[in-house]
């Protein structure tokens, strides 16, 4: 006699569909709150804006967010996630430890263009005001996608190492290297704006400014092959086609 199969829960299937719905209204709100702050700014992202700006009442909007910050928290995670996929794609164009390298740099300045909003949210939610509101599971989802991007960065400096393109001196460890590489990255970024904003550099172009402090930092630490023994220029140019044929929105 043919064992019978189990039938599926009406009460599971309602569940299911009732966290999909509830995810599906959460991306739906964080929209909503990057169009508020991209036309009114961090002061201008209130929960009261939200609902407004909305179709769910405000306490619905609470049950996904607990304040203000937990919400700023959650486009920080957004961001992040995006800023993984991009990074999955750099690390898929091939060549040698350091043009993948300058393939997650490349990956991190194309999100700092075609994200400007998201990516300043990383530095708003990593301030003590906005951490000490926010929820603890939201800053452990924070912290593990984190950790993931800080990992591609090891991966290629381990890379690098089996290649014996570079050499850890005077006590300098893979840790070191990353902050490093995070810190030429994030400062390279962030900073090209409000500097043009206030007029400064004019006649320099964001991504040659990344390229030229990528290459000046790899060279200091003796990341081989050096610039000047390798076309850095057409590598960065190969890189940045091969990432916006897989990112349509990007601009060059």
């Amino acid at each position: 006699m043919k064992a019978q199969q189990p039938a599926v829960s009406i009460t599971t299937q309602n569940s299911g569909n009732r966290a999909r719905h509830k995810q599906q209204r959460e991306q739906l709100l964080l929209q909503l709150a990057q169009q508020i702050l991209q036309q009114e700014g961090f002061a201008g992202l209130t929960m009261d804006r939200l609902t407004a700006a909305s179709e769910v009442s405000k306490g619905t909007i609470y049950n996904h967010f607990c304040s203000k910050e937990d919400l700023i928290t959650a486009l920080s995670v957004d961001s992040l996630e995006r800023q993984l996929l991009l990074f999955q794609q750099a690390l898929s164009v091939s060549g040698h430890s350091r043009e993948r390298a300058l393939a997650l740099h490349y990956a991190y300045f194309l999100f700092s263009t075609t994200e400007p909003t998201l990516f300043l949210c990383l530095l708003s939610a990593a301030t003590p005001a906005v951490v000490e509101k926010s929820s603890a599971s939201r800053l452990a989802q924070r912290q593990a996608l984190e950790q993931q991007l800080l990992e591609f960065c090891q991966q290629v400096i381990r890379q690098a190492l089996a290649e014996n393109a570079i050499s850890l001196q005077d006590g300098c460890s893979i840790e070191e290297l990353t902050y490093l590489q995070w810190a030429q990255a994030f400062g390279a970024n962030a900073l090209y704006r409000p500097a043009q904003q206030m007029g400064f550099f004019q006649g320099l172009a964001q991504q040659q400014l990344v390229l030229a402090g990528v290459n000046l930092m790899l060279d200091g630490l003796g990341w081989r092959p050096l610039s000047a023994d390798f076309d850095y220029q057409s590598c960065w140019q190969r890189i940045a086609l091969a990432l916006q044929q897989q990112t349509p929105q990007a601009q060059s």
